[in-house]
């Protein structure tokens, strides 16, 4: 009989949580909008996670991609959601990190109209260029780009985008003229360095991730200073000493503004079990996302308002000027 109660306890601990927890409406499943159309990585990303998370909170839910506007249409569908846990944003660097430091005219807040539940995941970036480019690593390609200023050009994919500061952080850094080539999206902007259009890019290991696979392209250098990750024994370019860069893109649940603490710890706490799975750490690490499983809300939040100030200050340093299209 003593053998049982520690069992018995835990049952009754279980109970007690479930009675204390806040509710999230039974039936009704959590709404997690995605800001972009399904098939890329931040919908995969979603829609692995997605289940597991539903599995730890007992609540169904369900992915809802709503493109446009570079993110805007679904960050404004969110903010303007009844704050109570059932509508989530799965929000990514370009919503509430590049986007608010870019743009003065954006529909939402991204520091004030949200709740962040939870950081997920993190993708980072590289340095990459094609197979027979003659640098053979970032130095070799730092020297080449200030030996010949004007000649050389880097690809990104879009004005404003992500890929497009990285490329201008890293040219303010390295004190070299070179020219930006805009296309629309990363998949034409890989494209554009496959045929020889651009000399070189700095784009997340998804986009890049097929043709470094089979050779068409290298990487040089991690853009990020985190280490680890699929790509962890590339030098990173601050360990190189040629720019203090760190760019990386990332993936969070982030709720309307002014649900309840006690629903966001709730959420956070299905969030970093489904993430902290093995073998769903393993997915998303194969689609190029390292997962991040011991985010709180208080951590969330701060890693946006670091991340606007970081890329605000990129734009200011590069004397970028951009307008929404």
């Amino acid at each position: 009989m003593p053998a049982q109660q520690p069992g018995r306890r835990a049952l009754l601990a279980a109970s007690l949580t479930c009675l204390a927890a806040p509710a999230l409406a039974q039936g009704r499943p959590i709404s997690l909008v995605v800001p972009f159309a399904p098939g890329g990585t931040t919908d995969l990303g979603a829609r692995l996670i997605a289940p597991r998370a539903a599995h730890h909170l007992g609540v169904p839910m369900v992915v809802e991609n709503r493109p446009g506007a570079g993110g805007a249409t679904a960050a404004d569908q969110v903010r303007r959601a009844t704050p109570d846990g059932q509508t989530l944003l799965f929000a990514v660097a370009s919503t509430h990190g590049v986007n608010p430091a870019v743009f003065d005219d954006l529909p939402y807040d991204a520091v004030a109209d949200f709740a962040p539940v939870a950081l997920l995941g993190v993708t980072p970036f590289v340095l990459a260029v094609r197979a027979d480019h003659p640098a053979r690593d970032a130095k070799a390609l730092v020297d080449l780009l200030k030996r010949e200023p004007g000649r050389h050009n880097y690809a990104s994919a879009g004005v404003g985008s992500m890929p497009h500061l990285a490329g201008e952080w890293f040219k303010s850094e390295i004190g070299a003229q070179v020219e930006h080539v805009a296309y629309r999206g990363g998949g034409p902007a890989l494209q554009a360095l496959l045929t020889g259009e651009v000399g070189y890019t700095i784009e997340s290991i998804p986009t890049l991730a097929g043709a470094l696979a089979d050779g068409r392209v290298r990487a040089l250098a991690r853009a990020t200073k985190r280490p680890g990750g699929r790509y962890g024994n590339i030098a990173s370019l601050a360990e190189l000493e040629i720019a203090d860069l760190d760019a990386e893109t990332w993936i969070m649940a982030t709720a309307p503004a002014s649900t309840p603490p006690a629903v966001l710890a709730r959420l956070n706490a299905g969030f970093n079990a489904a993430v902290a799975e093995p073998e769903l750490g393993r997915r998303l690490s194969e689609i190029g996302t390292e997962p991040i499983a011991d985010s709180t809300p208080e951590s969330a939040a701060a890693h946006v308002r670091a991340e606007i100030a970081r890329w605000r200050g990129v734009v200011q340093r590069a004397g970028l000027r951009i307008q929404r299209s």
